[in-house]
C-alpha cells in the first residue's frame, strides 16, 4: 500500500485511521469529511474538520462539535489540547482532552473553530447576586440550517444554588432569544 501525499485526500493520515474516521463521520449525516489538521496522540489521532474534532485510532473515532465546546485551549508545556463541553441533559459538563506529540497547526484551528461558531456571546450581571453569567450563542458548523442552541454559563463568584440566580438567568435567556433567535420563537 503506497503513503498518502499529504496534499491528498488525507493529508498524510495513514490511510486505515483515515478510513474509520471517515466511517464515523458518515454516521452522523452533514458533516463534511475534510481534514483541515491532524496530530498523533499516545493512543491514535485528533483530527480537526470544517464541524468537528475527532480523537480515536484505526478502530474507532469519537467526534465534538466546535458548536458543543464551552472552552478549552492549548497547553504547549504539558503538550494538551483540552476543553470542556457544555452541561448535557443530565446538566453535567464533560472534559477531553488530546496529548499531542507535535501539535503542528492543530491548536490554532481548535481557537478558530470554536470561535466560528460563536454567533452571540454577552457578559451579564445578575440583580440577585455579585456575579453574573455570560450568555452565548453557538451554532453548528457543519450548516445544519441557521439553528442556534443557546447556553448560560456562570461565571466566577456565581453559584446556581444561591436563591433566585437560575431564575434570573432563565428570564435574561429567553430576553435574549427573543431579540437574537431566527427560530419562529424569534425574529
Amino acid at each position: 500500500m503506497s503513503r498518502e501525499r499529504w496534499w491528498g485526500k488525507a493529508r498524510g493520515l495513514p490511510q486505515p485511521a483515515y478510513e474509520r474516521w471517515r466511517e464515523t463521520l458518515d454516521a452522523v449525516p452533514g458533516r463534511p469529511a475534510r481534514i483541515l489538521a491532524w496530530a498523533r496522540t499516545p493512543t491514535g489521532f485528533c483530527i480537526g474538520s470544517p464541524a468537528v474534532l475527532s480523537l480515536g485510532d484505526d478502530s474507532a473515532f469519537s467526534h465534538v462539535g466546535w458548536h458543543e465546546i464551552e472552552r478549552g485551549g492549548w497547553n504547549a508545556e504539558t503538550r494538551r489540547l483540552s476543553w470542556t463541553r457544555y452541561p448535557g441533559e443530565d446538566g453535567r459538563s464533560r472534559r477531553g482532552f488530546a496529548e499531542l506529540a507535535e501539535p503542528a497547526r492543530l491548536p490554532e484551528l481548535f481557537r478558530e473553530r470554536v470561535a466560528a461558531s460563536i454567533v452571540f456571546e454577552r457578559f451579564v450581571p445578575l440583580v440577585s447576586t455579585d456575579g453574573g453569567i455570560t450568555v452565548s450563542g453557538r451554532r453548528d458548523l457543519a450548516g445544519a440550517g441557521d439553528r442556534i442552541s443557546w447556553h448560560v454559563s456562570p461565571v466566577r463568584g456565581t453559584d446556581w444554588r444561591d436563591e433566585g440566580v437560575r431564575a434570573e438567568a432563565e428570564r435574561v435567556l429567553a430576553r435574549m432569544r427573543m431579540e437574537y433567535d431566527s427560530t419562529p420563537a424569534g425574529w
